[in-house]
């Protein structure tokens, strides 16, 4: 295995929001839009390289008040980074995940994520 990248996101922990559907169309809200922009902002300034292929183990430490469900914070953090740090955020690209939580004032809160090329290929699933 060898260490890829990695980045520090100095921001509130989020959760990935559900698309809003109105008469006048589909979208998403647009907070969760201004944080993902900022999430990307800020891994933009620290990862310089193509998207990643794989296969990929993802660490995440996230530091914070725990109020989000784990798999909405690995949502929001996949949509705001998807095609960027990574190629895309299937499980054959990345078939292995790790996530910690640790409580933190939410002034102090932040992500750290850490992306592994891992040394063995896997089977696509579909």
């Amino acid at each position: 295995m060898e260490l890829i990248a990695e980045l520090t996101v100095e921001m509130a922990l989020f959760s990935k929001a559900r698309p809003r559907v109105t008469s006048r169309g589909t979208f998403m809200p647009a907070e969760y839009k201004k944080k993902q922009k900022e999430m990307l902002r800020q891994v933009q300034e620290q990862y310089k390289g193509a998207p990643l292929e794989g296969p990929l183990r993802v660490e995440i430490d996230v530091y914070g008040e725990g109020r989000a469900d784990g798999d909405n914070i690995i949502g929001a953090l996949f949509d705001s980074v998807n095609g960027v740090v990574w190629k895309d955020d299937r499980v054959s690209i990345i078939p292995q995940l790790e996530v910690k939580w640790t409580k933190a004032p939410k002034a102090e809160s932040k992500w750290v994520i850490r992306v592994w090329l891992l040394d063995c290929d896997h089977e696509p699933l579909f």
